[in-house]
Protein backbone atom coordinates (compact mmCIF):
# COMPACT_ATOMS: atom_id res chain seq x y z
CA UNK A 1 0.00 0.00 0.00
CA UNK A 2 0.98 3.66 -0.36
CA UNK A 3 1.81 6.18 2.39
CA UNK A 4 -0.74 8.97 2.27
CA UNK A 5 1.92 11.55 3.11
CA UNK A 6 5.00 10.74 1.04
CA UNK A 7 3.41 8.29 -1.44
CA UNK A 8 6.10 5.63 -0.94
CA UNK A 9 5.21 1.95 -0.72
CA UNK A 10 4.78 0.68 2.84
CA UNK A 11 3.91 -2.71 4.29
CA UNK A 12 0.34 -3.33 5.53
CA UNK A 13 1.58 -4.18 9.03
CA UNK A 14 4.01 -1.25 9.42
CA UNK A 15 2.56 1.15 11.97
CA UNK A 16 4.67 4.03 10.67
CA UNK A 17 6.04 4.84 7.23
CA UNK A 18 9.77 3.95 7.15
CA UNK A 19 10.39 6.79 4.69
CA UNK A 20 8.73 9.80 6.35
CA UNK A 21 7.62 8.50 9.76
CA UNK A 22 3.92 9.22 9.15
CA UNK A 23 1.38 7.00 10.90
CA UNK A 24 -0.03 4.14 8.86
CA UNK A 25 -3.64 4.65 9.90
CA UNK A 26 -4.77 1.47 8.13
CA UNK A 27 -2.42 -0.76 10.16
CA UNK A 28 -3.02 1.14 13.40
CA UNK A 29 -6.80 0.97 13.13
CA UNK A 30 -6.84 -2.81 12.69
CA UNK A 31 -4.30 -3.31 15.48
CA UNK A 32 -6.41 -1.20 17.84
CA UNK A 33 -9.56 -3.11 16.91
CA UNK A 34 -7.96 -6.48 17.52
CA UNK A 35 -6.36 -5.43 20.83
CA UNK A 36 -9.58 -3.80 22.04
CA UNK A 37 -11.78 -6.85 21.66
CA UNK A 38 -9.41 -9.80 21.96
CA UNK A 39 -9.44 -9.66 25.76
CA UNK A 40 -13.23 -9.33 25.91
CA UNK A 41 -13.78 -12.38 23.72
CA UNK A 42 -11.37 -14.55 25.70
CA UNK A 43 -12.92 -13.56 29.04
CA UNK A 44 -16.46 -14.25 27.83
CA UNK A 45 -15.45 -17.60 26.33
CA UNK A 46 -13.83 -18.80 29.54
CA UNK A 47 -16.80 -17.82 31.67
CA UNK A 48 -19.31 -19.52 29.39
CA UNK A 49 -17.29 -22.71 29.02
CA UNK A 50 -16.75 -22.86 32.78
CA UNK A 51 -20.50 -22.64 33.37
CA UNK A 52 -21.38 -25.07 30.59
CA UNK A 53 -19.11 -27.77 32.02
CA UNK A 54 -21.09 -27.72 35.26
CA UNK A 55 -24.41 -28.42 33.56
CA UNK A 56 -25.98 -30.98 31.28
CA UNK A 57 -28.86 -31.26 28.86
CA UNK A 58 -31.30 -28.37 28.67
CA UNK A 59 -29.30 -26.15 31.03
CA UNK A 60 -26.18 -26.53 28.92
CA UNK A 61 -28.06 -25.69 25.74
CA UNK A 62 -29.53 -22.64 27.46
CA UNK A 63 -26.04 -21.39 28.32
CA UNK A 64 -24.91 -21.87 24.73
CA UNK A 65 -27.95 -19.90 23.56
CA UNK A 66 -27.12 -17.09 25.95
CA UNK A 67 -23.54 -17.08 24.68
CA UNK A 68 -24.79 -16.74 21.10
CA UNK A 69 -26.81 -13.68 22.07
CA UNK A 70 -23.81 -12.25 23.93
CA UNK A 71 -21.56 -12.76 20.92
CA UNK A 72 -24.04 -10.98 18.66
CA UNK A 73 -24.12 -8.06 21.09
CA UNK A 74 -20.32 -7.88 21.05
CA UNK A 75 -20.32 -7.73 17.26
CA UNK A 76 -22.77 -4.85 17.37
CA UNK A 77 -20.46 -3.09 19.83
CA UNK A 78 -17.54 -3.64 17.46
CA UNK A 79 -19.39 -1.84 14.68
CA UNK A 80 -20.53 0.97 16.94
CA UNK A 81 -17.12 1.64 18.52
CA UNK A 82 -14.80 1.07 15.60
CA UNK A 83 -16.66 3.33 13.24
CA UNK A 84 -18.45 6.59 13.88
CA UNK A 85 -22.25 6.54 14.06
CA UNK A 86 -22.98 8.84 11.17
CA UNK A 87 -26.74 8.50 11.43
CA UNK A 88 -26.61 10.27 14.79
CA UNK A 89 -24.47 12.98 13.26
CA UNK A 90 -26.99 13.46 10.50
CA UNK A 91 -29.85 13.92 12.94
CA UNK A 92 -27.83 16.37 15.04
CA UNK A 93 -26.45 18.41 12.20
CA UNK A 94 -28.51 18.65 9.01
CA UNK A 95 -26.20 19.77 6.22
CA UNK A 96 -27.00 21.06 2.78
CA UNK A 97 -26.48 18.81 -0.24
CA UNK A 98 -23.37 20.78 -1.16
CA UNK A 99 -21.96 20.30 2.34
CA UNK A 100 -22.61 16.54 2.21
CA UNK A 101 -20.78 16.29 -1.10
CA UNK A 102 -17.86 18.35 0.23
CA UNK A 103 -17.69 16.13 3.33
CA UNK A 104 -17.75 12.98 1.18
CA UNK A 105 -14.91 14.25 -0.99
CA UNK A 106 -12.92 15.22 2.09
CA UNK A 107 -13.23 11.68 3.50
CA UNK A 108 -11.96 10.29 0.22
CA UNK A 109 -9.00 12.67 0.14
CA UNK A 110 -8.06 11.58 3.65
CA UNK A 111 -8.24 7.93 2.63
CA UNK A 112 -11.07 7.30 5.11
CA UNK A 113 -12.79 4.81 2.83
CA UNK A 114 -14.56 2.88 5.57
CA UNK A 115 -16.06 6.06 6.99
CA UNK A 116 -17.07 7.08 3.48
CA UNK A 117 -18.61 3.66 2.87
CA UNK A 118 -20.68 3.79 6.05
CA UNK A 119 -21.82 7.34 5.51
CA UNK A 120 -22.45 7.57 1.80
CA UNK A 121 -22.50 4.17 0.07
CA UNK A 122 -26.12 3.49 1.04
CA UNK A 123 -27.06 6.92 2.35
CA UNK A 124 -30.71 8.01 2.06
CA UNK A 125 -29.83 11.27 0.31
CA UNK A 126 -30.96 12.98 -2.84
CA UNK A 127 -28.29 11.73 -5.22
CA UNK A 128 -29.71 13.35 -8.35
CA UNK A 129 -27.27 16.29 -8.46
CA UNK A 130 -24.35 16.32 -10.87
CA UNK A 131 -21.85 16.39 -7.99
CA UNK A 132 -23.29 13.24 -6.45
CA UNK A 133 -23.43 11.63 -9.87
CA UNK A 134 -19.69 12.25 -10.21
CA UNK A 135 -19.12 10.13 -7.10
CA UNK A 136 -21.33 7.22 -8.10
CA UNK A 137 -18.51 4.91 -9.25
CA UNK A 138 -16.56 5.46 -6.03
CA UNK A 139 -19.72 4.87 -3.99
CA UNK A 140 -20.45 1.55 -5.69
CA UNK A 141 -16.92 0.27 -5.01
CA UNK A 142 -16.88 1.64 -1.44
CA UNK A 143 -20.07 -0.25 -0.58
CA UNK A 144 -18.48 -3.64 -1.30
CA UNK A 145 -15.12 -2.50 0.11
CA UNK A 146 -16.80 -1.76 3.45
CA UNK A 147 -18.51 -5.16 3.53
CA UNK A 148 -15.24 -7.00 2.86
CA UNK A 149 -13.33 -5.14 5.58
CA UNK A 150 -16.11 -5.73 8.12
CA UNK A 151 -16.31 -9.46 7.47
CA UNK A 152 -12.54 -9.82 7.69
CA UNK A 153 -12.59 -8.09 11.07
CA UNK A 154 -15.48 -10.29 12.25
CA UNK A 155 -13.52 -13.41 11.29
CA UNK A 156 -10.40 -12.25 13.11
CA UNK A 157 -12.34 -11.23 16.22
CA UNK A 158 -14.48 -14.36 16.34
CA UNK A 159 -14.78 -16.84 19.16
CA UNK A 160 -12.23 -19.63 18.71
CA UNK A 161 -13.76 -22.29 20.97
CA UNK A 162 -16.01 -24.77 19.10
CA UNK A 163 -17.96 -25.51 22.29
CA UNK A 164 -18.91 -21.87 22.66
CA UNK A 165 -20.20 -19.92 19.68
CA UNK A 166 -18.49 -19.60 16.36
CA UNK A 167 -20.12 -17.87 13.41
CA UNK A 168 -17.00 -18.45 11.35
CA UNK A 169 -18.69 -20.54 8.65
CA UNK A 170 -21.27 -17.83 8.00
CA UNK A 171 -18.65 -15.07 8.05
CA UNK A 172 -16.37 -16.93 5.65
CA UNK A 173 -19.23 -17.53 3.22
CA UNK A 174 -20.33 -13.89 3.43
CA UNK A 175 -16.79 -12.57 3.04
CA UNK A 176 -16.07 -14.68 -0.05
CA UNK A 177 -19.37 -13.66 -1.62
CA UNK A 178 -18.69 -9.98 -0.93
CA UNK A 179 -15.10 -10.28 -2.13
CA UNK A 180 -16.18 -11.68 -5.49
CA UNK A 181 -18.81 -8.94 -5.66
CA UNK A 182 -16.20 -6.31 -4.87
CA UNK A 183 -13.99 -7.34 -7.79
CA UNK A 184 -16.92 -7.57 -10.17
CA UNK A 185 -17.97 -4.03 -9.24
CA UNK A 186 -14.37 -2.81 -9.17
CA UNK A 187 -13.63 -3.89 -12.73
CA UNK A 188 -16.82 -2.34 -14.09
CA UNK A 189 -16.41 0.96 -12.23
CA UNK A 190 -12.72 1.29 -13.11
CA UNK A 191 -13.66 1.11 -16.76
CA UNK A 192 -16.46 3.64 -16.32
CA UNK A 193 -14.59 6.15 -14.11
CA UNK A 194 -13.05 9.01 -16.10
CA UNK A 195 -11.89 11.17 -13.18
CA UNK A 196 -8.25 10.34 -12.41
CA UNK A 197 -8.58 11.42 -8.77
CA UNK A 198 -11.59 9.18 -8.17
CA UNK A 199 -9.89 6.34 -10.02
CA UNK A 200 -7.00 6.63 -7.56
CA UNK A 201 -9.44 6.20 -4.66
CA UNK A 202 -10.94 3.11 -6.29
CA UNK A 203 -7.51 1.58 -6.83
CA UNK A 204 -6.48 2.46 -3.27
CA UNK A 205 -9.51 0.59 -1.89
CA UNK A 206 -8.36 -2.44 -3.86
CA UNK A 207 -4.86 -2.04 -2.38
CA UNK A 208 -6.23 -1.85 1.17
CA UNK A 209 -8.34 -4.98 0.78
CA UNK A 210 -5.33 -6.83 -0.61
CA UNK A 211 -3.18 -5.57 2.26
CA UNK A 212 -5.79 -6.70 4.79
CA UNK A 213 -6.02 -10.18 3.26
CA UNK A 214 -2.24 -10.57 3.27
CA UNK A 215 -2.12 -9.50 6.91
CA UNK A 216 -5.10 -11.45 8.24
CA UNK A 217 -4.61 -14.59 6.17
CA UNK A 218 -0.77 -14.65 6.29
CA UNK A 219 -0.37 -14.52 2.51
CA UNK A 220 2.44 -13.18 0.36
CA UNK A 221 1.81 -11.61 -3.05
CA UNK A 222 1.95 -14.91 -4.92
CA UNK A 223 -0.36 -16.68 -2.46
CA UNK A 224 -2.82 -13.81 -2.65
CA UNK A 225 -2.96 -13.92 -6.45
CA UNK A 226 -3.55 -17.67 -6.32
CA UNK A 227 -6.29 -17.13 -3.75
CA UNK A 228 -8.05 -14.49 -5.87
CA UNK A 229 -8.07 -16.85 -8.87
CA UNK A 230 -10.11 -19.46 -6.94
CA UNK A 231 -13.86 -19.88 -7.12
CA UNK A 232 -16.02 -18.53 -4.29
CA UNK A 233 -16.32 -22.01 -2.74
CA UNK A 234 -12.59 -22.67 -3.06
CA UNK A 235 -11.82 -19.32 -1.42
CA UNK A 236 -14.04 -20.34 1.48
CA UNK A 237 -12.14 -23.59 1.97
CA UNK A 238 -8.80 -21.76 1.88
CA UNK A 239 -9.86 -19.10 4.40
CA UNK A 240 -11.19 -21.77 6.75
CA UNK A 241 -7.91 -23.69 6.53
CA UNK A 242 -5.96 -20.53 7.41
CA UNK A 243 -8.18 -19.40 10.27
CA UNK A 244 -8.61 -22.84 11.78
CA UNK A 245 -4.88 -23.57 11.29
CA UNK A 246 -5.59 -26.76 9.44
Amino acid sequence: MVCKKCKHEIGPTELKCPHCGADNEFAQKHLQNMNKFEGGFEKTEKEVIKSAKKTEGLAKRAIILVSIIAACIVLVIIDSLCYKDFDDDKRKNEMSDEEYVADAKDLLKQGEYMDFAIKYSTASLDLSSDEWNDLKHVRYVANDYGSCIRYMERMILRSTDPDYFDALDYDIESFCRNLDGFYEVLNVQKEAEKNEEYLTYIEDMDSEIRAAMKTYFSMDDAALEDFLSLSEAQKGVKVEEVLRHE
